[in-house]
């Protein structure tokens, strides 16, 4: 299944040890509706561009699947000095 939401965390600290956050709620489902006709319309053309370079089409439409449906439960947390970074995709 294909991540339907991602949620952003940042945090930093300032030289007075003040701690600020900001958080963000982001709708993947909004952008794969967006980019469904993209896709629709990419579909064949990738298609037969595979067919020139002789790569199984089937296999590079399940190999992209494959990472779509993977990403659910991604979790990246990137730490540097005084701020930190979390994207969860849900």
């Amino acid at each position: 299944m294909i991540p339907w939401s991602a949620f952003v965390y940042v945090e930093w600290w300032t030289r007075a040890h003040r701690n600020h956050r900001f958080s963000l709620w982001i709708p993947l489902f909004l952008a794969w509706l967006l980019l469904l006709p993209l896709v629709l319309i990419l579909f064949p053309v990738v298609a037969l561009a595979c067919l020139f370079v002789r790569v199984n089409a089937l296999r590079l439409y399940a190999a992209a699947w494959s990472i779509l449906s993977s990403l659910p439960k991604t979790r990246v947390e990137v730490r540097a000095a005084g701020t930190r970074v979390l994207v969860d995709v849900a």
